[in-house]
């Protein structure tokens, strides 16, 4: 895929060391390193209609609200940007309630329901002036500070919406609305990949494997899927183990609790964006390093809980 130059930068942020707790240990992957700002593209940036790599379209989903779905796909937006940049947009398709745009520090002058509503509906280049620029290297569509506006957008429209990306951009991140509503079915019903959300309590764990069962019950269970055992901490009561046998799938990626996150949530400012080698950034990279064609195959093994705080 062509390069293209970077976008302009803002100031870095450091992030604060932070003691942490980690319980399922993994390979290591590569860290983003980067900062935010908040900018419409230039043309030149964005990369070209033609015959680009098989195309990655990932939905980030959860039976329940609260488990960090933003947090996963902003991340997960700055890594794969750093595998393949100006490739990646991330739509925000949590229409009432979506926090992509505070979570990445934007003020998008455009969101989604001007997108989808308005001439970009039926026009390729409209679309792509559209988009909010993140200084990471990748684009965003995000959503409506207004729950009311953002009501007006259906299924069928945000279905439209990724598909038009899909002949634009190498990867399409979804970070949908907690359950299995008309956008998230919209999303998983075009995803070549699913991103489930869970974590270490019963209430999580049990709506994951109903969730899991309803896709499969429906037939528009993605091809691919990667669980995420998010905000993993062992004072839960709950091991991995147990998570599993409830869920009935294992789990690819534990992340662990830590205030690093809710640290990075208010500053606007991704865990990867921020750089370090926190258990929880390398938690996200493992994650990451399931979309990178180019990498070693590896296998993601659990291991015993290991107290490395």
């Amino acid at each position: 895929m062509q390069s293209f130059g970077p976008l302009p930068q803002g100031s870095p942020v450091g992030a604060n060391p932070v003691s942490d707790q980690v319980i399922v240990e993994m390979p290591d992957g590569p860290v983003g390193l980067a900062a935010a700002t908040s900018t419409q593209p230039a043309a030149q940036d964005l990369p070209p209609t033609g015959s680009p790599p098989r195309r990655r379209i990932i939905a980030v989903v959860a039976a329940k609200g609260g488990l960090g779905k933003t947090t996963v796909a902003t991340n997960l937006a700055v890594g794969l940007a750093r595998l393949a940049p100006h490739s990646v947009v991330l739509i925000d398709a949590d229409v009432q309630f979506g926090d992509v745009a505070m979570a990445l520090s934007l003020e998008p002058a455009l969101t989604l329901p001007d997108v989808v509503l308005g001439n970009a509906v039926d026009d390729l280049m409209v679309l792509k002036s559209s988009l909010t620029a993140h200084s990471s290297g990748f684009y965003t569509v995000c959503g409506s500070d207004q729950p009311d506006a953002g009501d007006r957008v259906t299924g069928d429209q945000l279905g439209h919406l990724i598909n038009q990306l899909a002949d634009v951009f190498q990867y399409i991140i979804i970070d949908t609305a907690p359950g299995l509503g008309d956008h998230a079915l919209a999303a998983l019903e075009l995803a070549t990949d699913a991103v489930f959300l869970c974590d270490m309590t019963v209430p999580s764990a049990r709506g994951l494997r109903k969730e899991l069962a309803v896709l499969d019950r429906i037939g528009i269970m993605p091809p691919a899927r990667h669980v995420v055992l998010n905000l993993a901490d062992r004072r839960s009561g709950l091991s991995v183990r147990d998570v599993e046998a409830t869920i009935g799938v294992p789990v690819d990626v534990a992340v662990p609790r830590s205030t690093l996150v809710s640290v990075s949530t208010n500053r606007g400012v991704p865990v990867l964006q921020e750089g370090g080698r926190s258990p929880v950034a390398r938690a996200l990279d493992r994650l990451v390093a399931r979309f990178d064609a180019g990498a070693p195959k590896k296998t993601f093994q659990l291991h015993k809980r290991v107290d490395i705080s």
